[in-house]
Protein backbone atom coordinates (compact mmCIF):
# COMPACT_ATOMS: atom_id res chain seq x y z
CA UNK A 1 0.00 0.00 0.00
CA UNK A 2 1.17 3.84 -0.39
CA UNK A 3 -0.05 6.30 2.58
CA UNK A 4 0.71 9.82 1.53
CA UNK A 5 -0.06 13.38 3.49
CA UNK A 6 0.86 16.71 2.86
CA UNK A 7 1.88 19.06 5.10
CA UNK A 8 2.33 23.18 5.43
CA UNK A 9 2.66 25.55 8.37
CA UNK A 10 0.16 26.79 9.66
CA UNK A 11 -2.17 24.17 8.06
CA UNK A 12 -3.18 20.93 9.49
CA UNK A 13 -1.43 17.51 7.84
CA UNK A 14 -4.12 16.48 4.86
CA UNK A 15 -4.23 12.87 3.67
CA UNK A 16 -4.58 12.61 0.31
CA UNK A 17 -6.90 10.26 -1.61
CA UNK A 18 -4.06 8.53 -4.29
CA UNK A 19 -4.30 5.92 -6.21
CA UNK A 20 -1.64 2.99 -5.55
CA UNK A 21 0.37 3.39 -8.75
CA UNK A 22 3.22 1.03 -8.15
CA UNK A 23 0.73 -2.05 -8.56
CA UNK A 24 1.03 -3.97 -12.16
CA UNK A 25 -2.10 -4.84 -13.79
CA UNK A 26 -3.59 -8.16 -12.85
CA UNK A 27 -5.52 -7.76 -16.27
CA UNK A 28 -5.40 -11.45 -17.54
CA UNK A 29 -6.36 -10.60 -21.16
CA UNK A 30 -2.45 -9.09 -21.46
CA UNK A 31 -3.44 -6.16 -22.34
CA UNK A 32 -2.44 -2.42 -21.10
CA UNK A 33 -4.72 -1.15 -18.34
CA UNK A 34 -5.43 3.08 -18.57
CA UNK A 35 -5.88 5.13 -15.51
CA UNK A 36 -6.06 8.86 -14.63
CA UNK A 37 -6.86 10.72 -11.67
CA UNK A 38 -7.12 14.46 -11.16
CA UNK A 39 -7.54 16.40 -7.64
CA UNK A 40 -7.08 19.69 -5.96
CA UNK A 41 -6.78 21.45 -1.91
CA UNK A 42 -5.89 23.91 -0.54
CA UNK A 43 -2.02 23.35 -1.11
CA UNK A 44 -1.79 21.63 -4.43
CA UNK A 45 -3.35 20.81 -7.87
CA UNK A 46 -2.49 17.25 -9.13
CA UNK A 47 -2.56 15.25 -12.44
CA UNK A 48 -2.08 11.55 -12.27
CA UNK A 49 -2.27 9.24 -15.26
CA UNK A 50 -0.64 5.97 -16.57
CA UNK A 51 -1.08 3.00 -18.32
CA UNK A 52 0.38 -0.76 -17.01
CA UNK A 53 0.72 -4.46 -17.69
CA UNK A 54 1.84 -7.02 -15.88
CA UNK A 55 5.41 -6.17 -15.38
CA UNK A 56 5.42 -2.56 -16.15
CA UNK A 57 3.80 0.86 -15.21
CA UNK A 58 4.05 3.91 -16.74
CA UNK A 59 2.91 7.27 -14.95
CA UNK A 60 3.03 10.74 -15.77
CA UNK A 61 2.75 13.15 -12.78
CA UNK A 62 1.86 16.92 -12.73
CA UNK A 63 1.89 18.69 -9.86
CA UNK A 64 1.31 22.10 -9.02
CA UNK A 65 1.65 23.73 -6.19
CA UNK A 66 -0.28 26.30 -4.55
CA UNK A 67 1.68 26.86 -1.21
CA UNK A 68 5.60 25.99 0.33
CA UNK A 69 4.24 22.61 1.59
CA UNK A 70 5.74 18.69 2.11
CA UNK A 71 4.45 15.36 0.34
CA UNK A 72 5.52 12.68 2.73
CA UNK A 73 5.06 9.32 0.77
CA UNK A 74 5.24 5.56 2.58
CA UNK A 75 5.39 3.07 0.34
CA UNK A 76 5.16 -0.97 1.44
CA UNK A 77 5.26 -4.14 -0.04
CA UNK A 78 5.74 -2.73 -3.69
CA UNK A 79 8.94 -3.82 -4.96
CA UNK A 80 9.93 -2.60 -8.07
CA UNK A 81 12.93 -0.78 -9.69
CA UNK A 82 12.23 2.64 -11.32
CA UNK A 83 13.33 4.98 -13.57
CA UNK A 84 12.50 8.23 -12.81
CA UNK A 85 12.79 11.64 -15.57
CA UNK A 86 11.48 15.59 -14.51
CA UNK A 87 10.08 16.65 -17.44
CA UNK A 88 9.74 20.29 -15.79
CA UNK A 89 10.36 22.12 -12.63
CA UNK A 90 12.12 21.02 -9.82
CA UNK A 91 11.57 19.20 -6.41
CA UNK A 92 13.78 19.09 -2.93
CA UNK A 93 13.63 14.40 -2.51
CA UNK A 94 14.72 13.46 0.97
CA UNK A 95 14.66 9.20 0.97
CA UNK A 96 14.60 8.16 4.77
CA UNK A 97 16.23 4.24 4.14
CA UNK A 98 19.34 5.96 3.16
CA UNK A 99 19.60 9.57 4.29
CA UNK A 100 19.77 10.53 0.55
CA UNK A 101 18.66 14.32 0.13
CA UNK A 102 18.61 15.76 -3.33
CA UNK A 103 17.40 17.68 -5.36
CA UNK A 104 15.59 16.99 -8.69
CA UNK A 105 15.78 19.28 -11.89
CA UNK A 106 14.27 19.82 -14.98
CA UNK A 107 16.58 17.47 -17.28
CA UNK A 108 17.45 15.48 -15.23
CA UNK A 109 17.29 11.36 -14.19
CA UNK A 110 17.63 8.53 -11.85
CA UNK A 111 16.81 4.95 -11.15
CA UNK A 112 15.95 3.65 -8.14
CA UNK A 113 15.42 0.28 -6.55
CA UNK A 114 12.80 -0.52 -3.94
CA UNK A 115 12.76 -3.29 -1.34
CA UNK A 116 9.42 -2.67 -0.52
CA UNK A 117 9.66 -0.27 2.21
CA UNK A 118 10.36 3.47 1.19
CA UNK A 119 9.71 6.37 2.92
CA UNK A 120 10.04 9.93 1.00
CA UNK A 121 9.45 13.22 1.49
CA UNK A 122 9.13 15.76 -1.56
CA UNK A 123 9.35 19.74 -0.66
CA UNK A 124 7.57 21.69 -2.69
CA UNK A 125 7.64 26.03 -3.29
CA UNK A 126 4.61 27.81 -4.43
CA UNK A 127 4.02 28.60 -7.42
CA UNK A 128 6.34 25.46 -8.79
CA UNK A 129 4.58 22.73 -11.23
CA UNK A 130 6.76 19.74 -11.30
CA UNK A 131 5.98 17.03 -14.49
CA UNK A 132 7.81 13.71 -13.69
CA UNK A 133 7.30 10.18 -16.17
CA UNK A 134 8.36 7.39 -14.30
CA UNK A 135 9.13 3.78 -15.46
CA UNK A 136 8.03 1.18 -12.85
CA UNK A 137 9.60 -2.71 -13.25
CA UNK A 138 8.11 -5.35 -11.61
CA UNK A 139 10.60 -7.97 -9.19
CA UNK A 140 9.74 -10.90 -12.18
CA UNK A 141 11.16 -8.89 -14.87
CA UNK A 142 14.37 -7.24 -12.66
CA UNK A 143 15.19 -10.84 -12.41
CA UNK A 144 15.02 -11.45 -16.27
CA UNK A 145 16.77 -8.74 -16.97
CA UNK A 146 19.69 -9.47 -14.24
CA UNK A 147 19.83 -13.18 -15.44
CA UNK A 148 19.73 -12.09 -19.32
CA UNK A 149 22.20 -8.48 -18.75
CA UNK A 150 24.12 -9.34 -15.56
CA UNK A 151 26.96 -7.04 -16.11
CA UNK A 152 24.60 -3.96 -15.87
CA UNK A 153 21.76 -5.14 -13.77
CA UNK A 154 23.32 -8.16 -11.89
CA UNK A 155 24.88 -6.74 -8.76
CA UNK A 156 21.56 -4.22 -8.42
CA UNK A 157 19.68 -7.28 -8.27
CA UNK A 158 21.53 -8.81 -5.69
CA UNK A 159 21.52 -5.71 -3.47
CA UNK A 160 17.85 -5.79 -4.35
CA UNK A 161 17.50 -9.30 -3.04
CA UNK A 162 19.23 -8.43 0.40
CA UNK A 163 16.53 -5.82 1.00
CA UNK A 164 18.44 -2.86 0.09
CA UNK A 165 16.73 0.27 -1.20
CA UNK A 166 19.04 2.93 -3.73
CA UNK A 167 19.59 4.95 -6.12
CA UNK A 168 21.67 3.26 -9.01
CA UNK A 169 23.64 6.20 -9.85
CA UNK A 170 25.00 8.48 -7.10
CA UNK A 171 24.53 11.87 -8.57
CA UNK A 172 21.39 12.34 -11.03
CA UNK A 173 22.16 12.47 -14.40
CA UNK A 174 21.27 14.69 -17.18
CA UNK A 175 18.91 13.31 -19.42
CA UNK A 176 20.43 11.48 -22.82
CA UNK A 177 18.88 12.74 -26.07
CA UNK A 178 18.60 8.79 -26.69
CA UNK A 179 16.79 8.52 -24.06
CA UNK A 180 14.33 11.22 -24.33
CA UNK A 181 13.50 9.68 -27.68
CA UNK A 182 12.82 6.26 -26.12
CA UNK A 183 10.86 8.01 -23.85
CA UNK A 184 8.46 10.15 -25.87
CA UNK A 185 8.67 6.43 -28.07
CA UNK A 186 6.93 5.17 -24.99
CA UNK A 187 3.91 7.61 -25.51
CA UNK A 188 2.30 5.41 -28.33
CA UNK A 189 2.18 2.01 -26.63
CA UNK A 190 -1.70 2.27 -26.51
CA UNK A 191 -2.08 3.07 -29.87
CA UNK A 192 -0.21 -0.52 -31.13
CA UNK A 193 -3.42 -2.51 -30.74
CA UNK A 194 -2.83 -6.40 -29.30
CA UNK A 195 0.80 -5.49 -29.75
CA UNK A 196 0.94 -2.84 -26.93
CA UNK A 197 2.48 -5.39 -23.97
CA UNK A 198 5.69 -6.35 -26.69
CA UNK A 199 5.79 -2.92 -28.30
CA UNK A 200 6.22 -1.31 -24.19
CA UNK A 201 7.99 -4.26 -23.28
CA UNK A 202 10.92 -3.21 -25.97
CA UNK A 203 10.74 0.60 -25.17
CA UNK A 204 11.01 0.10 -21.44
CA UNK A 205 14.25 -2.31 -21.89
CA UNK A 206 15.29 0.13 -24.17
CA UNK A 207 14.93 3.49 -21.75
CA UNK A 208 16.30 1.14 -19.14
CA UNK A 209 20.04 0.15 -21.27
CA UNK A 210 20.47 3.92 -21.91
CA UNK A 211 20.29 4.54 -18.63
CA UNK A 212 22.42 1.99 -17.26
CA UNK A 213 24.70 3.07 -20.84
CA UNK A 214 25.14 6.64 -18.98
CA UNK A 215 26.13 4.91 -15.56
CA UNK A 216 28.79 2.99 -17.66
CA UNK A 217 29.98 6.21 -19.44
CA UNK A 218 30.66 4.06 -22.03
CA UNK A 219 29.68 6.54 -24.85
CA UNK A 220 30.24 10.13 -24.18
CA UNK A 221 26.72 12.06 -24.24
CA UNK A 222 26.08 14.21 -27.34
CA UNK A 223 26.76 17.66 -27.76
CA UNK A 224 23.29 19.71 -27.43
CA UNK A 225 22.40 21.56 -31.07
CA UNK A 226 19.72 23.80 -29.56
CA UNK A 227 19.97 25.54 -26.15
CA UNK A 228 17.63 24.06 -22.90
CA UNK A 229 15.37 27.43 -23.17
CA UNK A 230 14.46 25.94 -26.42
CA UNK A 231 13.64 22.23 -25.54
CA UNK A 232 9.99 23.30 -24.19
CA UNK A 233 9.23 24.58 -27.68
CA UNK A 234 10.07 21.68 -29.56
CA UNK A 235 8.28 19.38 -27.09
CA UNK A 236 5.13 21.95 -27.45
CA UNK A 237 5.55 21.91 -31.27
CA UNK A 238 5.35 18.00 -31.25
CA UNK A 239 2.49 17.96 -29.17
CA UNK A 240 0.52 20.39 -31.64
CA UNK A 241 1.38 17.65 -34.53
CA UNK A 242 0.53 15.04 -32.42
CA UNK A 243 -3.28 16.77 -31.44
CA UNK A 244 -3.54 17.98 -35.09
CA UNK A 245 -2.54 15.47 -37.40
CA UNK A 246 -5.86 15.64 -39.21
CA UNK A 247 -4.97 19.18 -40.13
CA UNK A 248 -1.42 19.82 -39.23
CA UNK A 249 0.11 23.56 -39.51
CA UNK A 250 3.23 24.09 -41.72
CA UNK A 251 6.58 24.91 -40.66
CA UNK A 252 6.17 28.49 -40.77
CA UNK A 253 3.07 28.50 -38.97
CA UNK A 254 4.20 25.83 -36.11
CA UNK A 255 7.08 27.45 -35.63
CA UNK A 256 5.44 31.00 -34.91
CA UNK A 257 2.60 29.36 -32.32
CA UNK A 258 5.63 28.17 -30.58
CA UNK A 259 7.35 30.95 -30.70
CA UNK A 260 10.70 30.27 -32.28
CA UNK A 261 11.81 30.13 -36.30
CA UNK A 262 11.85 27.33 -38.90
CA UNK A 263 15.38 26.73 -38.83
CA UNK A 264 15.69 26.26 -35.10
CA UNK A 265 12.24 23.92 -34.88
CA UNK A 266 14.04 21.82 -37.84
CA UNK A 267 17.31 21.74 -35.86
CA UNK A 268 15.60 21.39 -32.34
CA UNK A 269 13.24 18.26 -33.58
CA UNK A 270 15.91 16.60 -35.27
CA UNK A 271 18.06 16.26 -32.28
CA UNK A 272 15.40 15.62 -29.72
CA UNK A 273 13.75 12.93 -31.78
CA UNK A 274 16.25 11.79 -34.38
CA UNK A 275 13.64 12.51 -36.91
CA UNK A 276 12.41 15.17 -39.01
CA UNK A 277 9.33 16.86 -38.42
CA UNK A 278 7.22 15.57 -41.40
CA UNK A 279 8.72 12.23 -40.63
CA UNK A 280 7.55 12.27 -36.96
CA UNK A 281 3.80 13.08 -38.60
CA UNK A 282 4.05 10.02 -40.55
CA UNK A 283 5.37 7.71 -37.89
CA UNK A 284 2.16 8.62 -35.82
CA UNK A 285 -0.08 8.76 -38.40
CA UNK A 286 0.59 5.06 -38.96
CA UNK A 287 0.89 3.97 -34.99
CA UNK A 288 -2.80 5.10 -34.77
CA UNK A 289 -3.88 3.29 -38.04
CA UNK A 290 -2.22 0.44 -36.59
CA UNK A 291 -4.85 0.79 -34.00
CA UNK A 292 -7.69 1.19 -35.72
CA UNK A 293 -6.78 -1.48 -37.79
CA UNK A 294 -6.91 -4.14 -35.00
CA UNK A 295 -9.01 -3.03 -32.59
CA UNK A 296 -11.97 -1.93 -34.50
CA UNK A 297 -13.92 -3.25 -37.54
CA UNK A 298 -13.54 -0.19 -39.49
CA UNK A 299 -13.03 -0.79 -43.31
CA UNK A 300 -9.83 0.44 -44.71
CA UNK A 301 -11.35 3.21 -46.35
CA UNK A 302 -12.52 4.90 -43.07
CA UNK A 303 -9.02 3.87 -41.50
CA UNK A 304 -7.44 6.62 -44.06
CA UNK A 305 -9.66 9.62 -43.33
CA UNK A 306 -9.57 9.08 -40.11
CA UNK A 307 -5.16 9.25 -39.92
CA UNK A 308 -5.76 11.91 -41.70
CA UNK A 309 -6.08 10.48 -45.75
CA UNK A 310 -8.44 12.06 -48.32
CA UNK A 311 -7.65 8.84 -51.18
CA UNK A 312 -7.67 5.31 -49.67
CA UNK A 313 -4.69 4.56 -52.07
CA UNK A 314 -2.50 7.19 -51.09
CA UNK A 315 -3.10 6.19 -47.22
CA UNK A 316 -2.52 2.23 -48.16
CA UNK A 317 0.72 3.67 -50.65
CA UNK A 318 1.77 5.07 -47.72
CA UNK A 319 1.30 2.38 -44.72
CA UNK A 320 3.00 -0.48 -47.29
CA UNK A 321 5.79 2.08 -47.14
CA UNK A 322 6.22 1.88 -43.70
CA UNK A 323 5.51 -1.72 -42.79
CA UNK A 324 5.85 -3.58 -46.38
CA UNK A 325 2.81 -4.75 -46.33
CA UNK A 326 -0.79 -3.51 -47.26
CA UNK A 327 -3.39 -2.43 -44.29
CA UNK A 328 -5.48 -5.72 -45.34
CA UNK A 329 -2.24 -7.94 -45.28
CA UNK A 330 -1.44 -6.68 -41.65
CA UNK A 331 -4.72 -6.73 -40.41
CA UNK A 332 -5.42 -10.62 -41.57
CA UNK A 333 -1.64 -11.13 -40.51
CA UNK A 334 -2.37 -9.63 -36.93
Amino acid sequence: MVHIELSSRGRDTIALEMPDISYFSTNRSGGLEENCWEAENKLLTYRISDFRCRDFNVTRYQIYCKEDCCMRSLNVGNSFMGLSVVRQGIVECFLSETRDKRIWREGHTNMIVSSGIKEERNLFRKGDTLGMTSILVSPDFFRHLSERYTEYFGSAYLRFGRGETFFIAPKNLSIPIALSVALNDLEVSQMMGNASPMYLEAKVTECLSLFMRETEGKEPVNAKIVGFSDRDKIYQARDIICSEYLNPPSLHDLALRVGTNECTLKAGFKEAFRTTVFNYLFDYRMNIAIHYLLDTNKSIGEVAGLVGYEHQAHFCTAFKRKFNVTPSEYRLKA
